[in-house]
């Protein structure tokens, strides 16, 4: 294990941004597991009442329901993630809004670890507060390119 390397932030549009293109995956039957799975929940509103009580049910068990979950299934810490900051995770990263923050409020790390890569996000507010998460990436460490970009009050990050 390696200790934090604070990333630099790029102020320019970021070179693959999925706002200006959509694929569409028209393979047919030819089709991957994860793709099939994240169309599942995408395609299955009806389950947030299902997932919401369970939540709850792990919470009065005194249990961490993000721990519960993203143990059994890493992908979707990731999109949790996301969605509380409103964020929208695309086929080669993610993007999040940070509307009322700066470049300089911004402070970004990466960890290379044994099975993966580790990102932590600082956002720090004008009156100090901060807000900060930690994103598990799996993906090989020896391959792993990460860019952050900073462009029209959105943070951009790629992998």
């Amino acid at each position: 294990m390696s200790d934090w390397e604070l990333v630099d932030i790029s102020a320019t549009k970021p070179e693959s941004s999925i706002e200006d293109e959509v694929i569409v995956n028209q393979d047919g039957l030819v089709r991957d597991v994860e793709s099939l799975h994240s169309e599942f929940w995408r395609d299955a509103p009806h389950l947030a009442e299902v997932e919401n009580r369970h939540i709850q049910v792990l919470v009065s068990a005194g249990m961490i329901p993000e721990e519960h979950i993203a143990a059994t299934e890493p992908t979707r810490k990731l999109s949790w993630f996301v969605d509380e900051l409103n964020g929208r995770v695309d086929p080669d990263g993610l993007s999040i809004p940070v509307k009322g923050l700066n470049i300089d409020d911004i402070i970004i790390h990466k960890k290379t670890k044994d099975d993966g890569v580790v990102i932590k996000l600082s956002f720090v507010e004008k009156d100090g507060q901060e807000l900060q998460r930690e994103l598990n990436l799996d993906s090989n460490p020896a391959d792993f390119d990460f860019q952050a970009n900073f462009y029209n009050n959105r943070l951009y990050l790629r992998w």
